[in-house]
């Protein structure tokens, strides 16, 4: 019996968040400084690794294996403002030059420091403590020397045997601004002491929010925010630790209410504690004695919402001994929050601004001019519920991987997209089996974060309870019931469809949410099935038997053609699927068993149908009456087609299944229609998946094709 081939698509359509990037919403923070870009020009971004020409003392790992973006300004006129900074896998900043060389201090440690169990080596703090970084102590849980209580937000000491690589602070979100010139990362602050973690058991629940923004004319924003979702009671916080090298900028100022400065020498942990409210709101490093040569100066706020605001300075030892080679000048500002103020479900912020110039008096020039000390930020603010964006999310599971989708339908899982009062984060966390998980815990996996179970780990949004997410995948026939997991029942479903089933726990106070994903399909069992069917063509009726399996496809609408012919001209029909766009009409000698054809209906119809004859119907004239016997599968057929991510940055993955594909072609074209990709596989059966890298290609729009004998899928991919 001669085949019909139809093509039948499972079209699933994922709504894609238009009118803002996501990534700018869970980085967003919620204050803004008042001033506008002094200088639009001269400002570059790259997150390609070269080797700065800075000289490290590390030996064990090179400069790459910390490289995460690098902001850089180039003044045409004063070359004393230009600056390149490099910003480190946990939000630190690593590198900072200028026209002075390199301010950041070299990561030398003295041989006699390292215990022989450390994996680091010499090299046990690779880039994690001598940073600009933000570090939080829970002072009732610091007891030195056994209890080491430090989160950092640039990563963890290296201080047990199976440690042989770094580990930076997690970055679970990150964005690129080109038009207002700034970087922000999010990281998820580590426990440093991992030495003392396998006694103590501590874990961190800090976010450390970071933002540098070029302003121009030798001015760098830094925004911070921290927030709090575990039972740390910060009472200690470093905003910010770091320092310079005492080679390239070996003076240090520190300014008066006036705004005159005073050269400042001191021994770090032997130098005076400085009130910065009796400050004019700055400091200064210069390689002068009277600064008179380029400076590198930070604004920061004279004031704070928490108990205190002191700095701490010196030099790291004696640098003149023969055995000190740490090149170290430490600055070290110190908040003290009360009990409560950076505890759960709270969060603070700050700014402070880098100035640089020729010498001290054009950076504190800048510094009065713009009204740095004044746009500088303290603040105990959290946001409430109502004060921060939403955003709904669909989740897609294919063989593991857990794919979550902007949703603007109602009906997807809401979230909030920065942190608010007493809210819990909901990461996606993918291990090294690339399996996915959703959960509010960063340790689902593994409660050592460095042991390398854990892959990477994403921020989705804030929910009020802390929740474990479940994606559960379905298939029904058209038109069939349903009933979720909490109960609930949906009746007649004729489309594909989500439902978030919700749990709440009295136990231990975290929700377990299923999420179940229905796909109207029917599996090929459900399709074999062969039903008969009378239609009277004349009349343009049927008489019900023709509608096809639940899930098999459309109605088949059949007309009679008397122009035809065949071997017996009142056995020929004209056959058209009004299932599809297009419509196809074919001449079929039901007698004969055979068509001339014209049978083949347009691709992405349907799958194979068979005809027979049957003369033993009754209509009005019987001439025009067939019976119509349908036997449905699925031999070749493209099934859970997914594209992820789309907009990407780089790399777009795209898998799906086959039965049997037979010619078949995937290609990515250009908006000049030319060829990114082209390939041709014969023959392909079984799961397909595909990387479509087009990092080295320009940002903008490709379209993605995919070719087989039985016809074409189009997507667009958007190239961010």
């Amino acid at each position: 019996m001669k085949k019909l081939y139809l093509l039948f698509f499972l079209l699933v359509v994922v709504f894609q968040s238009s009118s803002q990037d996501l990534d700018y919403l869970l980085t967003k923070m919620p204050f803004d400084s008042s001033i506008e870009l002094l200088d639009t020009s001269g400002f570059s971004f790259t997150r390609n690794y070269s080797n700065s020409n800075s000289s490290w003392a590390i030996d064990s790992f090179s400069e790459s294996t910390v490289f995460k973006s690098e902001m850089s300004y180039v003044n045409n006129i004063d070359t004393t403002k230009n600056y390149t900074i490099r910003i480190g896998k946990g939000g630190q900043l690593y590198s900072f030059k200028g026209s002075f060389g390199e301010s950041v201090p070299p990561q030398w440690v003295h041989p006699n420091w390292v215990d022989s169990s450390y994996g680091g080596g010499t090299s046990y703090a690779p880039w994690v403590d001598e940073v600009w970084q933000m570090v939080c102590v829970d002072g009732a849980q610091h007891n030195a020397p056994d209890s080491m209580y430090f989160i950092h937000q640039a990563g963890v000491y290296l201080k047990t045997s199976s440690q042989i690589k770094p580990f930076f602070s997690p970055q679970v979100a990150e964005y690129f601004d080109s038009l207002n010139q700034s970087y922000t990362s999010v990281n998820w602050g580590q426990q440093a002491h991992t030495n003392t973690i396998s006694n103590t058991g501590f874990t961190s629940s800090l976010l450390y929010y970071t933002k540098y923004t070029n302003l121009g004319e030798g001015v760098l924003q830094v925004d911070n925010m921290i927030y709090n979702f575990g039972n740390d009671n910060i009472s200690f916080l470093n905003m910010p630790w770091g320092g310079v090298r005492n080679s390239t900028l070996e003076h240090f100022f520190i300014s008066t209410p006036t705004n005159s400065y005073i050269n400042s020498p001191g021994l770090y942990g032997q130098g005076p504690v400085v009130q910065t409210a009796s400050t004019g709101g700055w400091v200064a490093w210069s390689n002068d004695t009277l600064g008179n040569s380029a400076t590198l100066a930070m604004a920061h706020p004279k004031t704070t919402a928490t108990n205190g605001n002191v700095f701490r300075y010196g030099d790291a030892g004696n640098l003149n001994a023969s055995w000190n080679n740490r090149d170290y000048h430490v600055f070290e500002m110190i908040r003290f929050p009360s009990i409560g103020q950076l505890g759960f479900g709270s969060s603070m912020s700050f700014r402070y601004f880098y100035v640089l110039g020729k010498d001290i008096e054009s950076v504190k020039n800048t510094i009065i001019n713009n009204d740095l000390v004044f746009e500088s930020l303290d603040t105990a603010y959290t946001p409430g519920i109502n004060n921060v964006d939403s955003i709904r999310y669909s989740f897609v599971q294919q063989q593991g991987q857990i794919n979550s989708i902007v949703d603007t339908t109602n009906s997807g899982l809401l979230l909030r997209t920065n942190p608010y009062v007493n809210s819990y984060p909901l990461f996606k966390i993918c291990s090294y089996d690339s399996t996915d998980y959703i959960s509010s815990d960063p340790y689902y996996l593994s409660h050592i974060a460095w042991d390398g179970v854990t892959k990477s780990i994403s921020l989705l949004g804030f929910l009020n309870t802390p929740s474990n997410i479940k994606v559960i995948n379905d298939t029904i026939c058209i038109s069939s019931n349903y009933t979720f997991s909490d109960g609930t029942i949906f009746t007649n479903i004729t489309s594909d469809m989500s439902h978030i089933s919700n749990f709440t726990s009295s136990l231990n106070g975290w929700d377990s949410l299923i999420v179940t994903n229905i796909y109207i399909s029917c599996n090929i069992s459900g399709c074999t099935d062969i039903i008969s069917c009378n239609y009277d063509a004349n009349a343009n009726v049927d008489d019900g038997s023709c509608d096809l399996p639940n899930g098999c496809g459309d109605l088949l609408y059949l007309e009679f053609d008397a122009s035809v012919t065949c071997s017996d001209a009142n056995a020929c029909i004209t056959l058209i699927d009004n299932g599809c766009t297009d419509t196809t009409a074919c001449n079929y000698d039901a007698n004969a068993n055979v068509d001339d054809g014209s049978c083949d209906l347009p691709n992405g119809c349907g799958d194979h149908l068979y005809l027979e004859f049957n003369a033993s119907v009754t209509c009005s004239d019987a001439n025009d009456c067939i019976t119509l016997l349908v036997s449905w599968v699925n031999e070749e057929n493209i099934n859970d087609l997914s594209l992820y991510p789309n907009p990407s940055r780089d790399i777009f993955n795209i898998t799906f299944i086959s039965e049997k594909i037979q010619n078949f072609k995937i290609r990515v074209i250009n908006l000049m229609g030319e060829d990114i990709i082209n390939k041709n596989l014969k023959q392909f059966t079984g799961v397909y998946a595909e990387k479509i890298d087009l990092s080295n290609k320009a940002k903008g729009i490709y379209f993605l094709e995919i070719e087989t004998n039985y016809g074409n899928i189009n997507k667009k991919l958007i190239l961010q």
